[in-house]
């Protein structure tokens, strides 16, 4: 790059304009002495003209001496219709270093196993997706590693997800990746894990839950999976009817979950295991189990009271917290054997009364302390009768005042909330640090998309308020008139013949 010393690198893109919610036009790219390409996603500038400016984005700072730059089209298959073009690349000398201090290492980065309809196919991709986080304020990388017992690695006790899907229809390449890396002996969860400490960061294993989807959309479900096989363990609606969700109130089920999460700590070198709770729901609804349980208690037909009944809650809650304390003991126990104390961790609803008619009683958890760490979320499924869905700063003062003095720790979704409309991150991260959060959770690998490069210093409490400063000259449009002679005036040029 005809450079030397500490530079930042500023990359100018063509067609930067995004597809949706989901940022699909990137370009990979990396320094030469790296084994592993970065993703680079153009910002979206609103209010410019389509595909008549370049939009300049802020990459990275790094030593730049005697190092070229390697660009990559995605040729994965989701990605063969965008288009990111790099047009020119623009350094500029520093005095140093960016540094990352432990102090501000307060974020958390969630991948659910789907990147875009594929999965990771080799080592190279694991690393792409981890480790550009040390160049961040992440600490810790919550990696899934199942969905029910359909999992991610060479599991025993689970199902490992087939090599099979729908052609054209996403997710249709998870399964085939996942056993590109197995069939050479590679196993993507010992990578993750490798990936991650090398990058200073924690790592714990994520459990989700899955349902089935209406056809021709199939995500990635083994035919064998208890979800599958036992609809017998389904929750139930007030008139008896089948609802495709797993329910804890059967001992089977959290059983399984607990033993596959075992499993992991067993046999990876995790530092703990996380729940993604705010999804699949319900977890308990009226199956024979929890009805038995609210007779014995009250004498009376749950189904037949209103949704605010905080009986029905609490009654619910018993079964959830006998997952997480047979969990916690069943940790404990291989802790104690490998050495190592895990940590147990889980999303949330927006607010602790909501997590509590799902299920969840947040007092409890952390009285008893059966989680180490609360990562509030949007509660996008709550009927409308119980309020507000939204995760505001006062739920998230809620958590922290639950949690003070107990050493859990409060990591609200800073990231995700596509109903936050157009309030900047930065000034909902402050909020949420105003409000007593630890730090903050970016959903799906957020903080390293160059669309929003102060992400990555969202720990950085005390520059918040130079976010905009700091977007001002990081960001730009750059208008192009025209192109190899050829002009884009939107009145008179190439773009009148549509």
């Amino acid at each position: 790059m005809y450079a030397s010393g500490e530079a930042p690198v500023w990359l100018h893109v063509h067609y930067g304009r995004q597809r949706g919610a989901k940022p699909w036009n990137r370009v990979r790219l990396r320094l030469s002495d790296e084994t592993w390409f970065d993703d680079f996603v153009p910002p979206d500038l609103a209010g410019q003209p389509p595909f008549q400016y370049i939009s300049e984005g802020y990459w990275r700072t790094a030593d730049v001496s005697g190092k070229s730059l390697v660009l990559a089209p995605d040729r994965r298959e989701a990605f063969l219709e965008t288009a990111a073009c790099v047009a020119y690349v623009r350094l500029e000398a520093v005095a140093g270093p960016e540094t990352w201090p432990r102090e501000t290492k307060r974020l958390v980065t969630y991948y659910d196993g789907n990147f875009m309809g594929h999965f990771v196919a080799s080592p190279a991709e694991v690393a792409s997706q981890i480790a550009p986080l040390a160049r961040s304020d992440c600490r810790l990388v919550l990696w899934n590693t199942c969905r029910e017992d359909t999992c991610y690695y060479p599991t025993r006790v689970g199902h490992v997800l087939p090599d099979h899907g729908t052609p054209g229809l996403y997710p249709h390449w998870m399964g085939r990746d996942l056993h590109e890396m197995l069939r050479r002996g590679e196993d993507p969860l010992r990578e993750a894990c490798r990936v991650a400490h090398a990058a200073g960061l924690q790592i714990f294993a994520s459990y989700r839950r899955l349902t089935c989807r209406l056809p021709p959309h199939a995500f990635p479900l083994h035919p064998k999976a208890m979800l599958a096989a036992r609809p017998d363990l389904w929750c139930r609606g007030e008139a008896g009817e089948p609802l495709p969700h797993l329910s804890l109130a059967f001992p089977e089920v959290r059983r399984r979950m607990i033993d596959l999460l075992s499993e992991q700590a067993g046999n990876y070198d995790l530092d703990g295991v996380h729940f993604f709770f705010c999804r699949g729901v319900p977890f308990v609804l009226f199956e024979d189990p929890f009805l038995a349980a609210f007779d014995r208690e009250f004498g009376e037909d749950p189904r037949r009271l209103p949704l605010t009944d905080e009986r029905v809650w609490r009654v619910r809650a018993g079964f959830v917290l006998a997952l997480f304390r047979d969990l916690r003991a069943r940790l404990d126990a291989i802790g104690r054997r490998r050495g190592r104390q895990f940590e147990v961790a889980v999303t949330v609803m927006n607010r602790p009364a909501t997590s509590a008619y799902f299920g969840l009683d947040v007092e409890a958890l952390i009285r008893e302390r059966l989680v180490d760490v609360l990562l509030p979320f949007p509660c996008h499924y709550l009927p409308p009768d119980l309020g507000e869905s939204r995760l505001l700063p006062e739920f998230v003062r809620e958590f922290a005042d639950l949690a003070r003095g107990s050493g859990v720790r409060i990591y609200p979704d800073a990231g995700y909330d596509y109903s936050a409309g157009a309030e900047p991150l930065w000034r909902r991260a402050a909020a949420f640090y105003a409000a007593g959060a630890d730090g903050l959770q970016i959903s799906q690998c957020g903080v390293r998309h160059g669309v929003n490069s102060f992400v990555a210093r969202l720990g950085h409490v005390a520059e918040l308020d130079q976010a905009e400063a700091w977007t001002a000259q990081a960001v730009r449009a750059v208008r192009v008139a025209e192109v190899a002679g050829l002009s884009l005036d939107p009145r008179r040029g190439i773009a009148t013949c549509g």
